[in-house]
C-alpha cells in the first residue's frame, strides 16, 4: 500500500483530506456484517497563520519539520525549506509527514488488525504540534474528574506574555447522515450544525494512548512509502519524506512523541460532572464565548454490532474551508475564517448558527485514495428548516409527556378517592348514621311542631327542679366506679359508697420465691427457702432462678454449708415481666457461705437472649460470709446493671 497523494487545498467549495485508515475501516466495515461505519462527532479548528511567533503564539513554521532519507553534512538533515506558497507547503507537509506515517504504521509487521482504533487523530495532532500550531499541558482538578489524567491546549489568558490561541475551538455530534444518487454519483452526507445558542467549548481534554505498533521510530526514506521514481501529478507537490528531527526519523515513543487525541467521553469532564445543570458537550458549550474557525475535523464510530461496547471513535479527515491567503503586510499567510456569535443576553444581540452539508465522495483511484466535498450556500437554509422541525417535534413531545404526566396523576388521585368514599363498610355505616341523623330530626320537628310542645317541655322541667329544691327527688348522682382498676402497687377502697380511696399497696419489702434451676434441661426444682437449703455442692449444672415482678424485690437466699464445685450461678427470669430503669433487686444471704476461692457467684438475667452475664460476686469484692446486694437496672432497653455490695 501506496502512501496517498493529495492536492493543494481549494479556493472554492472547501477541501477535505481523508486518512487512509479511514478507507481501510470503509473496507473492513463492507466485508464483515458485524462491523459498522458511522460518522459521530466533529471538530472546529482554527488553523493559525503561517509566521515567525514573537510572544510566545502557536504560529505555523513549516521548516520545523526535517527531509529524509540520507543525512547531510555532519549527519543532521536538513530543515523543511517552505515553498512560497503556504498553499503548496501545508499539502506537502501533510502528505510527504502525517499521510507516510501513517502508512508506516499501517504497513508495519507488529500492526494489529483487529483493533478499532485508528492513529489518524494522533498523527494529525502530532502533526500540528511539530509545525508549531499545538501545544498541551497538564489539566488540574479543575478541568478533569479525579482519577484520570488528561492534557489541555496550552492556552492562559491570565498571562500576557502566552498568546497561544487554542487550535481546537468547538466539539459536536453529528446527528445526521444520509446516503444520496445524484447524477449518477453517489453521495454520503454529512450535516455538521453549530446551533446559535452556544459559543466555544471550554476546557477540551484530550488523552494519550500508545501507536498500534511496537516500534519507537520509524526512519524516513528518501522518497514516502511507496512512490520511489514516480512523478507527483501536481507540479507543485514533491515526494520526498519528511520526518520530526534532526535525524530525518519519526518518534513515537510514548515517553516522549505525542500521542494526543481529543475526549469524547463528557464524564471525564470535571465542570461537568459537578454541574446538575449539565449533561452532554452541547450544554457544556453554552459556557463559552465568541470564536472563529477555518477548519473541521470530522470523525467516525467503527463498533461491533454484536458487542456495542467494542467502539472507537476515529478521525476521518480534515475539511479546510478556503484556501491559504497571503497579507504580505501584516498577517502573512492565512485561512479565512467563519466567526461563530453567541447571543448576547445584556445587551440583546442575536447570534449566528451553522448548518454545514459535506456531501462525501469515495474515490476508487489508486493514485488518490480521498474524498470530493462539497459545501454548499443553500444548505444551511435547509438544514435550518430540518432543525425548526425536529425542535417543534421535540416541543411536541415534551407536551404529550407532560400532559400524559397530568392525566395519571389524576387517575391516582381519583382512584385514592374512591378508596376512601366507595368501600361497602363505610358505605353502610355513612346510610345508618344518616338514617339516625333524620330519626333525630324527625323527633325534634315534632318536639317543636307546635308551641303548646314547648310549653308542656318547659313546664315538666320546672315541676323536676321544684321537686328537687323541696327534697322530694335525691340531689346524689352516682358514678360509675367500675372503670377504675387497681396497677402494680396500688390498691383503691370502695367500700365506702361516697368515697374512693386510692392506696399504696407496696410495703416496702415484697418477697419473691426462687427455686432450684438446671441450666442444661432448663427445668425448675424445689422451692429454696430455710427449710430446703439450696445444696452449694451441686452448682456445676443447677443453679437458682426466680422471675422479676414490680416490687418483688428481696431475694432471701439460703444456702447449705458445703464447699462450692463450681460458680454459683443465679437467674433472674425477665421474660414476663420486663426490666425498667431504676428497678432494683436485693440479694440477702441467710446463711453463711464458704470462701469462694476462684469460684464466683454470677447473676444472669436476658432470658430471651439466652441468658446474659450482667454482675459477679468475687472474693476480691466480698465484705462478709453472709453477703447482701443490690442489682439496679440503669438502661432498660440494653440492659445494663450496676451492683452494689451493702456488706
Amino acid at each position: 500500500m501506496a502512501t496517498p497523494l493529495i492536492r493543494i487545498p481549494q479556493e472554492q467549495g472547501g477541501t477535505m483530506y481523508a486518512f487512509s485508515s479511514a478507507a481501510r475501516d470503509l473496507t473492513r466495515a463492507y466485508y464483515n456484517p458485524d462491523i459498522n461505519f458511522e460518522y459521530s462527532k466533529f471538530a472546529l479548528l482554527e488553523i493559525p497563520v503561517v509566521s515567525a511567533p514573537s510572544n510566545g503564539e502557536n504560529y505555523i513554521q513549516f521548516d520545523n519539520l526535517f527531509e529524509g532519507g540520507p543525512l547531510g553534512s555532519g549527519g543532521i538533515a536538513p530543515s523543511y525549506t517552505p515553498n512560497t506558497d503556504a498553499n503548496v507547503d501545508f499539502a506537502e507537509t501533510l502528505q510527504n509527514y502525517a499521510l507516510n506515517f501513517e502508512n508506516c504504521i499501517l504497513t508495519d509487521d507488529d500492526f494489529d488488525e483487529a483493533i478499532y482504533s485508528s492513529d489518524a487523530e494522533k498523527i494529525f495532532f502530532k502533526w500540528m504540534h511539530h509545525l508549531g500550531a499545538f501545544e498541551v499541558k497538564t489539566a488540574n482538578s479543575q478541568q478533569v474528574v479525579s482519577g484520570y489524567s488528561r492534557a489541555i491546549e496550552n492556552e492562559d489568558t491570565t498571562n500576557t506574555g502566552n498568546n497561544y490561541n487554542r487550535l481546537v475551538k468547538y466539539i459536536g455530534n453529528i446527528d445526521v447522515s444520509n446516503d444520496k444518487n445524484y447524477q449518477g454519483n453517489t453521495y454520503n452526507e454529512i450535516f455538521v450544525n453549530v446551533p446559535s445558542s452556544v459559543g466555544y467549548t471550554p476546557d477540551i481534554l484530550f488523552k494519550s494512548s500508545d501507536y498500534n505498533t511496537t516500534a519507537t521510530s520509524y526512519t524516513t526514506n528518501s522518497e514516502i512509502n511507496g512512490r520511489n521514481g514516480q512523478t507527483h501529478p501536481d507540479i507543485n507537490l514533491s515526494l520526498g519524506s519528511l520526518g520530526d528531527n534532526q535525524n530525518g526519523t519519526i518518534d513515537i515513543d510514548p515517553a516522549n512523541a505525542y500521542n494526543y487525541g481529543i475526549e469524547w467521553n463528557s464524564l471525564i469532564y470535571s465542570k461537568i460532572a459537578n454541574d446538575p445543570k449539565l449533561n452532554n458537550f452541547l450544554e457544556y458549550s453554552k459556557r463559552g464565548g465568541d470564536f472563529r474557525f477555518n477548519a473541521i475535523l470530522v470523525y467516525y464510530d467503527l463498533y461491533s454490532k454484536s458487542n456495542i461496547a467494542n467502539r472507537s471513535t476515529n478521525l476521518y479527515g480534515i475539511i479546510i474551508l478556503d484556501n491559504f491567503k497571503n497579507d504580505p503586510t501584516s498577517t502573512g499567510w492565512y485561512i479565512p475564517e467563519l466567526t461563530k456569535y453567541k447571543p448576547n443576553d445584556v445587551t440583546g444581540l442575536n447570534g449566528n448558527a451553522f448548518a454545514l452539508k459535506l456531501n462525501v465522495k469515495f474515490n476508487s483511484s489508486l493514485d488518490n485514495v480521498g474524498v470530493e466535498s462539497n459545501i454548499n450556500d443553500y444548505s444551511t437554509f435547509s438544514m435550518d428548516i430540518f432543525l425548526d422541525t425536529t425542535t417543534a417535534l421535540e416541543n411536541a413531545a415534551r407536551l404529550m409527556v407532560e400532559a400524559n404526566n397530568r392525566y395519571a396523576s389524576i387517575v391516582d388521585r381519583l382512584a385514592r378517592v374512591e378508596d376512601v368514599l366507595m368501600t361497602s363498610n363505610q358505605a353502610v355505616d355513612f346510610s345508618a348514621r344518616i338514617a339516625d341523623l333524620e330519626l333525630a330530626l324527625e323527633n325534634a320537628a315534632l318536639n317543636f311542631a307546635t308551641s303548646t310542645s314547648i310549653i308542656d317541655m318547659i313546664t315538666s322541667v320546672n315541676s323536676r327542679l321544684n321537686q328537687v329544691i323541696s327534697g322530694s327527688i335525691p340531689t346524689e348522682v352516682q358514678y360509675n366506679t367500675d372503670v377504675l382498676v387497681p396497677g402494680n402497687g396500688i390498691k383503691i377502697d370502695k367500700s365506702n359508697p361516697t368515697k374512693i380511696k386510692i392506696a399504696n399497696d407496696n410495703n416496702g419489702y415484697s418477697l419473691s420465691d426462687i427455686f432450684n434451676y438446671d441450666i442444661v434441661g432448663n427445668a425448675t426444682g424445689d422451692l429454696i427457702n430455710a427449710a430446703n437449703l439450696f445444696n452449694m455442692s451441686l452448682t456445676a449444672s443447677t443453679g437458682i432462678i426466680t422471675r422479676i415482678k414490680p416490687f418483688d424485690n428481696l431475694i432471701r437466699i439460703h444456702t447449705s454449708s458445703d464447699s462450692l464445685t463450681g460458680d454459683l450461678n443465679i437467674y433472674l427470669d425477665d421474660n414476663t415481666s420486663t426490666w425498667k430503669k431504676g428497678q432494683i433487686v436485693k440479694f440477702s444471704f441467710k446463711n453463711a457461705i464458704p470462701a469462694l476461692g476462684t469460684y464466683k457467684i454470677n447473676i444472669y438475667t436476658d432470658k430471651v437472649n439466652g441468658w446474659i452475664l450482667k454482675a459477679s460476686l468475687e472474693t476480691s469484692n466480698m465484705l462478709s460470709q453472709k453477703p447482701y446486694a443490690e442489682l439496679i437496672c440503669v438502661d432498660e432497653i440494653n440492659k445494663t446493671f450496676e451492683l452494689e455490695i451493702i456488706r
